[in-house]
């Protein structure tokens, strides 16, 4: 490692985070990580102990119709499966669980799991995504709407195929202990939902137990590098832990687990959930995955005779405001911002991955003991883990013009039909995800106009290495095809940037960073509305002559494109949206839909899905002070 980056290490994550690495290093390679979690037959965890409870549904509960949900639960009986909610694929039944069923590569499944790259044999997520078991979420789902047996053997039968072929600590599917906790809470959800059916057998009770005392131990065994990271997974695994105690009280080894899970999950939320609510990953679905962790625990909880803790009440609420300033109340949708690995944890109600409204429901049902004024589909997320509560009497107020949650840089303003996000962090607290500095959302009627490219696959090849995480894919300015963000590693930037943000009256955002410095150049970005037109003031500095580019990322909409009238027009369902702008007569604009050769003009809501988008570059040269502008209007 070169001296500078070892200085910017220390730095930004500190000495202990350092020697801890070192540390794990050693640990892996002596084998002593090997000797925590010993590779063993599932007969070793054999247990006859009592089980805790899960929540029971809501009886009164009235489940919406959903044909999409009910041909996947069909089809799971083919061997066709719901990967990242978004690719349906024949994976056979069972399937191979350690193949990957995009690439068709195989990591070794015969090695401790301590010993598997993480990279090695292409996406591991992609081979962990089925031992997630998203399936039983639709098989118990399904279940409840037409109470057929078939679904109940389904879910049996692909779980003792699991098992089979993953013998505890032994292959890919041991790896991580988030991956872990996310299998348990589906395994577990579905073991209480089909408990009355011919097909929870004594034997597969017995298997279960063993699943979750083998899934206690493993997350045990190294919850230490989980809080490490500083992100989801601790919480994910403090959750896991605590969950593997309230499922098996009647271990003697459960008390302990339940205190250090609880414990330690209160130490994470206390650094990672910020007093606005923001999460230390810069992601709004990674935001998603930690109040699902948080809602599943207090349902476990709760079920099980305990109090949730105030601590663990009030950062669920910070962090559920967040997520509703985030969603639009009408659509369920939120910007991609951040990474967005395909999780959805709970998939507990209709509306999809892309509808955040049945997590504001759950959290609001769990944390605040109200439903939302407005009732939906969107319920049924409470109505399995939170029944009983009560729907608030009156709507919400009308948000603010200006929303700020300034420690993790979210900054919004609203009009009565469009939404505005602009992401200016002023200090990072933990590491950046991408590199979207002073990017823009915009929404307009409930269509994402102005879009961030979302995220592909953390470890895609060709046209999209980058995972579509660098500034030159968002709504943003580059110089010179430089990026504001160094890489040090596939999750790692150094140094981490700092900036400013201001409100002024208008209301308008004023903002910058300094990560062009080692350019000698620099960016700042003006936002404001003048009635139906939105307004992106871009002042551009540099001490040596550079050249500039302006890009924005629009929806995939028919449209006109006039570069010498600096203009483009989009035709939407609710009317012409069009885009000007004002530049130099030697900057040179170009508009690229889905690029074949490159990741320009391309959004990815869904992990490993891309959509066409509509890419615009302005390129113009700088030598001293420049002001880009740029007019949306409807």
């Amino acid at each position: 490692m070169h001296p500078l980056q070892a200085v910017r290490l220390l730095t930004h994550l500190g000495p202990g985070w350092c020697v801890f690495r070192v540390r794990y290093a050693l640990l892996v390679r002596l084998g002593l990580l090997a000797r925590r979690a010993p590779l063993a037959p599932w007969s070793a965890f054999a247990n006859d102990f009592a089980e805790g409870r899960l929540p029971s549904a809501e009886t009164t509960f009235a489940y919406p119709q959903d044909n999409d949900l009910m041909a996947e639960a069909a089809a799971l009986a083919t061997g066709v499966f719901r990967l990242y909610s978004a690719h349906d694929i024949d994976c056979g039944f069972p399937p191979a669980w350690n193949r990957n069923p995009f690439t068709g590569e195989t990591p070794t499944t015969d090695s401790h799991w301590s010993r598997i790259p993480d990279f090695g044999g292409g996406d591991i997520k992609d081979v962990w995504e089925l031992s997630r078991f998203p399936w039983a979420f639709p098989l118990v789902r399904a279940f409840a709407r037409d109470g057929r047996p078939e679904h109940a053997e389904t879910f049996w039968r692909l779980f003792e195929s699991w098992q089979a072929a993953n013998p505890p600590n032994r292959g890919p599917q041991w790896k991580c202990g988030q991956e872990a906790t996310f299998r348990l809470m589906a395994a577990a959800f579905a073991r209480h939902a089909f408990a009355g059916c011919a097909a929870t057998t004594p034997s597969r009770l017995a298997a279960w137990r063993a699943f979750v005392l083998a899934t206690a131990r493993r997350i045990g065994a190294n919850l230490d590098y989980a809080l490490s990271q500083s992100n989801n997974h601790g919480v994910s695994e403090c959750v896991g832990l605590a969950s593997c105690a309230l499922l098996l009280p009647g271990d003697t080894d459960s008390p302990q687990r339940l205190r250090r899970g609880m414990n330690a999950l209160r130490a994470q939320l206390e650094e990672l959930v910020y007093a606005d609510g923001s999460f230390a990953q810069h992601s709004v679905n990674y935001h998603r995955v930690m109040l699902h962790d948080l809602c599943w625990i207090a349902a476990l909880l709760r079920a099980n005779g305990h109090a949730t803790p105030d601590w663990l009440d009030e950062a669920a609420g910070r962090a559920l405001t967040w997520l509703e300033a985030m969603t639009d109340p009408d659509t369920g949708l939120a910007p991609c911002a951040g990474s967005n690995d395909g999780a959805h944890i709970l998939p507990l109600a209709p509306g999809g991955y892309t509808d955040f409204r049945p997590a504001c429901a759950l959290a609001g049902a769990l944390f605040r003991k109200t439903l939302p004024a407005r009732p939906g589909p969107w319920d049924e997320a409470a109505a399995w883990l939170a029944p009983g509560v009560s729907r608030r009497a009156t709507p919400a107020e009308k948000p603010a013009a200006a929303w700020h949650a300034p420690e993790g840089g979210w900054h919004i303003l609203r009009s009565d039909d469009a939404r505005l996000l602009l992401r200016a962090p002023e200090k990072f607290r933990h590491r950046p995800a991408q590199a979207d500095l002073l990017h823009v959302d915009l929404w307009w009627r409930g269509m994402n106009l102005l879009c961030d490219p979302g995220t592909f696959s953390y470890n895609a090849r060709g046209a999209f290495a980058s995972a579509l995480k660098d500034a030159r894919v968002h709504n943003t300015v580059t110089f010179d095809g430089a990026e504001p963000l160094l890489k040090a590693g596939r999750f790692l930037y150094l140094p981490w940037p700092s900036g400013s943000v201001r409100e002024e009256p208008g209301p308008a955002l004023v903002a910058t960073h300094d990560g062009w410095r080692r350019l000698g150049a620099s960016h700042g970005r003006r936002v404001f509305r003048q009635n139906d037109t939105w307004v992106f003031e871009d002042r551009l500095r540099t001490q040596s002559p550079r050249t500039a580019r302006l890009h924005w990322l629009l929806a995939d909409l028919p449209h006109e494109f006039d570069p010498a009238g600096r203009t483009l027009r989009l035709s939407t369902p609710e009317g012409t949206a069009t885009l000007r702008w004002t530049a130099p007569e030697s900057s040179a604009a170009t508009l690229v839909r889905a690029d074949a050769g490159s990741d320009r003009g391309w959004i990815s809501t869904h992990y490993r899905r891309t959509s066409p988008a509509l890419s615009l570059a302005v390129e113009v040269p700088v030598h001293g002070e420049l002001t880009l502008v740029t007019e949306i209007s409807f």
